[in-house]
C-alpha cells in the first residue's frame, strides 16, 4: 500500500519527452504546495464558528479538484492540468477584483503569476497569450468600473494610469520570461541532443569493442585451426617420405608408389585448405561493387556449376520462380549458394527420394532465403558449431571444413546473418540466410 501511494505522489517520467516529464515536475510541487496552503489555511486561520462548515467545504472541494488534477498529470493529461491549474488562479484573481476595489485592487498584479504558471507548466507562448488576456482582463474590468457596473475606487491618479502602469509591468514580466522560457527550452534540447549524440557514440564505442574481442576471439581460434590442420598434411608427408627412404633401400617399386601418392594426396589437401583460407581472408576486403541482382539468376548460375553433382545422384531441385531482387556482391553470393547446395548434395544423395528446395520468405527490410533438404539433418547440438573453421561433422567426408564458414562470412559482410534448422537425424535441415532488399 506505501509504495504505492508512494509512486502516486511522486512526480511522474515520460521516457522520451523530457519536457513534459519537467512540467509534470513542477505541476506536482505546485499542487502539493496548494494543498498543503489550503490545509494549514482551515487549521490555523480564525473564523466565525458558523462559517466554519462552509469554510471546510470550500476547502474540501478545492481540495478534490487539486487531487484530480495530481490524477490527471500521473495518466500524462499534463498540458491540460497546467492549462486548468493557471486558468483557476485567473478565475480566482479576476473574480477578486471584481468582488474587492477593481483596478486598485494589488490582485491585479497577481496576474504575473499567472504569466509565471503558464510558462513553467506549458510554454513561452502560452505565457505571451495569458500576459496578454491579463492585460485584456484588466482593461474589461477598468471599463466595468467606468461605466458603472462595478463600484468605483479612489485612485491618486486617473484609472487608465494605474491600468497602463500595471499592463506595463506585467507585458515586461511576460516578455522577460517567455523569452528566458525559451532559451532555456532551446538549452535543454541541444543539452538532451549532446547527450543523445554522447551515448550514440557510447554505444557505437561499445559496440565496436565487442565486435573487436569477438574477431580477437575468431583469430585465437582460427591460429589454433590453422596450425592443428595445416599441421596434419605435414605429419603425413614427413611419415611418407621416411618410408620412400625405406622403399628405396629396399628396392620395393609397388610400395614406394603407393607412398608417393599418400604424399601426393596430402599434398594436394594442404594446396586445397592453403586456397580456401586465402579466399576466406579475401572476404570483405577484396569485393565487387554491390548491384541490384536477380536472385533467382543467382541461384541459376549455382545450379549451373553443381549440376554434375545433383543430377549423377538423381537428386530433385526445386526452386521458387517468384525470388525477389536483392542488393550484393553477385559472384561471392553464387559462392554462398553453390556452397549450400553442394552441403544439400552431400547429406542427400543417401535418401530413398532425394530433394532440395530454394526459396525465399518475404520480410520488410530483408529478404529471407533458404535451402532446404530431407537428407540426415543435423542434430541440434552442431547447429552452431558446423559454421567454425574445419568443423566437420562427419571428417571422413569430402571437403576441407571452411566451406561454411567462407558462406557466413559472406551473409555477414552482406549485413545480413545464417543459420540452420534441423530436428536431428534423419529430418533433413533448413539453412536460412538473410540478405537486403533492392534499393
Amino acid at each position: 500500500m506505501i509504495p504505492k501511494l508512494y509512486t502516486w505522489i511522486s512526480s511522474p517520467t515520460f521516457e522520451g519527452d523530457e519536457e513534459k516529464t519537467r512540467a509534470a515536475g513542477s505541476l506536482n510541487m505546485v499542487i502539493f504546495l496548494f494543498l498543503a496552503s489550503a490545509v494549514s489555511y482551515g487549521i490555523f486561520t480564525p473564523i466565525d464558528p458558523q462559517a466554519i462548515p462552509l469554510r471546510l467545504a470550500i476547502i474540501g472541494i478545492f481540495c478534490l479538484l487539486l487531487l484530480g488534477l495530481k490524477q490527471a498529470i500521473n495518466q500524462g493529461y499534463v498540458r491540460a492540468a497546467g492549462f486548468a491549474v493557471v486558468s483557476v488562479l485567473w478565475l480566482m484573481l479576476t473574480m477578486s477584483m471584481i468582488l474587492g476595489s477593481t483596478i486598485n485592487n494589488p490582485a491585479f498584479m497577481g496576474y504575473t503569476v499567472v504569466v509565471v504558471c503558464a510558462g513553467l507548466f506549458l510554454d513561452w507562448r502560452a505565457a505571451i497569450g495569458w500576459g496578454v488576456f491579463s492585460i485584456l482582463t484588466g482593461a474589461t474590468t477598468l471599463f466595468m468600473e467606468t461605466v458603472g457596473i462595478s463600484s468605483p475606487s479612489r485612485y491618486v491618479t486617473s484609472p487608465f494610469s494605474y491600468w497602463t502602469a500595471e499592463a506595463v509591468y506585467i507585458l515586461v514580466i511576460t516578455i522577460l520570461l517567455s523569452q528566458t522560457t525559451r532559451k532555456v527550452k532551446e538549452f535543454s534540447a541541444s543539452a538532451r541532443f549532446e547527450l543523445e549524440a554522447r551515448r550514440r557514440i557510447q554505444a557505437e564505442r561499445e559496440q565496436i569493442i565487442k565486435e573487436l574481442e569477438a574477431k580477437n576471439a575468431e583469430l585465437e581460434r582460427f591460429t589454433y585451426t590453422v596450425s592443428h590442420d595445416l599441421k596434419s598434411p605435414l605429419i603425413t608427408i614427413g611419415g611418407f617420405i621416411g618410408l620412400l627412404e625405406e622403399d628405396v633401400r629396399k628396392g620395393n617399386a609397388s610400395n614406394f608408389q603407393n607412398d608417393l601418392e599418400r604424399i601426393r594426396e596430402a599434398k594436394d589437401k594442404m594446396h586445397r585448405l592453403l586456397n580456401e583460407l586465402l579466399e576466406l581472408s579475401r572476404v570483405g576486403r577484396m569485393i565487387n561493387v554491390f548491384e541490384d541482382v536477380s536472385m533467382l539468376q543467382i541461384v541459376e548460375e549455382a545450379l549451373a556449376l553443381t549440376s554434375g553433382r545433383f543430377m549423377n545422384a538423381n537428386i530433385r531441385v526445386i526452386v521458387s520462380k517468384d525470388l525477389p531482387t536483392i542488393r550484393g556482391d553477385q559472384p561471392r553470393l553464387v559462392e554462398v549458394l553453390q556452397n549450400l547446395i553442394d552441403n544439400a548434395v552431400k547429406f542427400t544423395s543417401t535418401a530413398a527420394d532425394p530433394q532440395i528446395e530454394i526459396g525465399f520468405h518475404d520480410q520488410q527490410e530483408q529478404k529471407m532465403f533458404f535451402v532446404k533438404d530431407n537428407g540426415i539433418g543435423i542434430d541440434r547440438a552442431y547447429h552452431e558449431k558446423i559454421f567454425g573453421l574445419f568443423d566437420k561433422l562427419d571428417p571422413t567426408s569430402e571437403g576441407t571444413g571452411v566451406g561454411l564458414a567462407l558462406v557466413r562470412r559472406i551473409i555477414e559482410v552482406h549485413g545480413g546473418r545464417i543459420w540452420v534448422e534441423s530436428q536431428g537425424k534423419g529430418t533433413g535441415s533448413t539453412f536460412f540466410f538473410t540478405l537486403p532488399a533492392q534499393t
